[in-house]
């Protein structure tokens, strides 16, 4: 090579370390600005007075960790923001944990609409993500932490000094999740014991097919048999529990009220009598209360202050997922998201909700049911229709063509757990599979989509091997498909991500006019009663239905300003985050 053309690289090379260098520091400053705004700019919160005629109970919402953008782990700020905006406009009022002792112990009201909200894991990020919205909505909510990671260098947990001034702030009381995470008796897919880890040093999850947590069991050997004395046991627990006492003790000036105990549903259920009975008295000789479960959003008047539940909100629910839940748990009347108004005006939304958004109609469907909303326009004897699906694998996203309302027929084409389903339904009869159509495997990362394997188990269970099912895919993923639908007359013709290709004949007494989408869940997931949700989202993307004449009928796709907007917009966010991640 010449030395003019390396001298050449060689300037590019600068020009480009310069660009980054330029950009990191764009990034690291808007950072720090938020940073800033969170820690050191907090206003002070503004205790309302408000009506207490409540002794029916609370609503109890809980969050994993708040991220930047859509995360598969982690609800994005403007989700979290969405629904904490939709419950304060429909009265909520979010309450304290003296607010919850007072209801329980003195049989005081709560407000009409209570709620109680909390973040998990002490994360710097949720309390960036969140601090502005409980400023602009006067919520208060509980801040969950570990004890030991206060006194590590990993940025990714709040330290003493940041939950004391969000604390003093008024929007922030602090709660704990003990004093680690640290899995015991843990099982590789081989069946090989790999004794007791801490979380951070698990060597490779998606390996890892067994496991307890630091608090919930005996330690074991590799034959599942205790490899301690109940003596030893007791102290090791209590142990722990005075770790995390004397580090809140030093660090906070005292150990916080609330306990959201890891992991979560063991405790009172299924756990060994002998260790439970260590961890209750640990429990109440420290805390004055406990949210052991994650089963459900409400707590009634006579639930157990040690054994409280609350909703963990999983980052793939819709705004109206989680209103679906609040409603079904606590059976209070809850407004749901339409989104666009005037899209919506389109639609019959005969079961479940819908909102209407940019690109995107997302149908959710009520408990156990189908969701399902109707065009309101009667559409040609011949049209075509080309849309997305890009919902959960798990589940049922559903098109309805010729569809009679009145006499309830009509052909339905599903995508149902990676297979296509066709069925038929006559005027006063059932409904009647005709063709089923399975498609590609699809592959996915078990590092991001890891089952939940926190479990009761013995040793014959960990010799099984791996309990991931190939033909069994994760609840939150997520996969699109693109649908390309001709309807003429006595036939469709169906396409499906350009490489399936088929063509239904139409019975005659199907003779209606309209177009319908339908969500339901997985009746798979009734083979996990313990983590199964019967509520389901369906996400259709771009609509485009035109006549035999190209001209179009309906469409809620993005004109090419918008596209243009989008493309860029995801773009400087997907930058951004990869520096937040990076540095």
């Amino acid at each position: 090579m010449s030395k003019k053309n390396v001298a050449l690289n060689s300037d590019k090379k600068n020009r480009q370390k310069k660009i980054r260098s330029i950009i990191q520091l764009v990034i690291v400053m808007f950072l720090a600005v938020m940073l800033i705004q969170v820690i050191f700019l907090t206003e002070k919160k503004v205790e309302e007075t408000v009506p207490l005629d409540n002794d029916e109970g609370f609503v109890s919402l809980s969050y994993f960790g708040v991220s930047r953008n859509d995360s598969p782990k982690y609800v994005s700020k403007k989700n979290l923001e969405k629904q904490l905006e939709l419950l304060a406009s429909q009265g909520y009022k979010t309450i304290s944990q003296q607010d919850i002792l007072d209801f329980y112990a003195k049989g005081k009201p709560l407000p009409e609409k209570a709620l109680f909200l909390s973040f998990e894991d002490g994360r710097t990020d949720s309390s960036i993500f969140a601090q502005n919205i409980l400023e602009e909505l006067n919520y208060k909510a509980t801040m969950f932490s570990y004890a030991n990671k206060m006194d590590t260098r990993d940025n990714k947990f709040l330290k003493p000094k940041d939950l004391l001034l969000m604390q003093k702030s008024g929007f922030w009381e602090l709660g704990s999740n003990g004093y680690r995470l640290t899995y015991i008796n843990i099982f590789n897919d081989k069946g090989q014991s790999l004794g007791v880890i801490d979380e951070n040093n698990v060597p490779n999850k998606t390996t890892i097919e067994y496991y307890n947590h630091y608090l919930m069991d005996f330690i074991r050997n590799q034959y599942m048999i205790p490899s301690e004395t109940r003596k030893e046991m007791e102290t090791r627990i209590a142990q722990d529990y005075k770790l995390m006492h004397d580090i809140y003790d030093e660090k906070l000036g005292g150990v916080p009220k609330a306990y959201a105990i890891m992991h979560a549903n063991a405790l009172y259920n299924n756990m060994d009598p002998l260790v439970e009975a260590v961890n209750d008295k640990q429990i109440k000789d420290k805390f004055s209360m406990n949210f052991n479960l994650e089963l459900g959003a409400f707590n009634a008047a006579d639930a157990d202050i040690y054994n409280l539940s609350r909703l963990q909100v999983s980052p793939y629910w819709s705004t109206n997922h989680v209103m679906m839940k609040i409603r079904q748990a606590s059976k209070q009347n809850v407004t749901f998201d339409v989104g666009d108004h005037q899209l919506a005006e389109h639609w019959s939304v005969m079961h479940g909700a819908t909102e209407f958004k940019n690109n995107e109609i997302i149908v959710t469907s009520a408990p156990s049911s189908e969701g399902r909303i109707i065009l309101q326009e009667n559409l040609p004897e011949k049209y075509n229709m080309r849309f997305a699906f890009n919902g959960n694998v798990v589940g049922q996203q559903a098109v309805y063509v010729n569809y009679d309302e009145k006499n309830n027929s009509y052909m339905r084409i599903a995508l149902v757990d990676n297979e296509i389903v066709i069925s038929e339904k006559l005027p006063g009869a059932k409904v009647v599979e005709k063709e089923r159509y399975p498609l590609e495997k699809i592959k996915w990362n078990e590092e991001e989509y890891a089952f939940n394997k926190a479990t009761v188990y013995s040793y014959q269970d960990t010799q099984k091997g791996t309990r991931i099912d190939e033909e069994e895919y994760p609840r939150n993923l997520t996969q699109k498909r693109v649908f390309n639908i001709t309807v003429n007359q006595d036939k469709i013709s169906i396409d499906v991500d350009k490489v399936l290709s088929k063509t239904i004949h139409i019975n005659p007494q199907i003779e209606g006019s309209q177009i319908a989408f339908g969500a339901l869940f997985s009746k798979k997931e009734t083979t996990h009663e313990q983590y199964a949700d019967d509520i389901y989202d369906t996400l259709i993307e771009d609509i485009l239905i035109k006549d035999d004449n190209d001209n179009t009928l309906f469409t809620n796709q993005y004109t090419n300003f918008d596209k243009v907007k989008y493309k860029v917009t995801t773009w400087f966010n997907n930058v951004v985050d990869f520096f937040i991640e990076t540095f």
